[in-house]
């Protein structure tokens, strides 16, 4: 009932014994009854009331092992789902780092085998020029020798 309120526990047991000692300290002021009475009645509600706190601590302590024991294995379950979640995404990262580098590959060899035909037909029309030029030159000398 008191959680429904959002009172404490603590704020709870301390209601609890304060109500019972006000509640016990009434009933002996007010009964009509001789001082040996009174005493034993009042030990009597002592030994009732330190009961009653043991039992209430007792449950206190079970409920709080319980709610550490839930809180373990929820943190167990979240750590393995973070892990699980990391793996998967290391995986997919080297999926995709994988798959990366092999385009990057395909890519370097295209553009190196273009590379390489362009410097070859650089090189053959370097070569064509220089023959068109020498036998241009040669031409002109032998008009000039003639």
């Amino acid at each position: 009932m008191y959680e429904e309120r959002k009172f404490s526990f603590s704020t709870v047991f301390v209601s609890f014994l304060l109500g019972g000692l006000v509640g016990a300290g009434v009933a002996l002021l007010l009964a009509p009854q001789s001082g040996r009475e009174t005493r034993e009645r009042l030990r009597e509600t002592t030994d009732q009331m330190r009961e009653r706190a043991r039992l209430a601590a007792e449950e206190a302590r079970l409920r709080l092992v319980s709610a550490k024991e839930e809180l373990e294995e929820k943190a167990y379950d979240l750590k393995s789902q973070v892990t699980e979640k990391a793996q998967e995404l290391k995986e997919e990262l080297k999926e995709k780092t994988e798959e990366y580098v092999t385009k990057g590959k395909g890519l370097l060899e295209e553009k190196t085998s273009a590379l390489k035909e362009a410097i070859e037909a650089g090189k053959e029309a370097m070569e064509k020029e220089k023959e068109r030029l020498l036998s241009k030159i040669k031409k002109e000398e032998g008009e000039a020798s003639a």
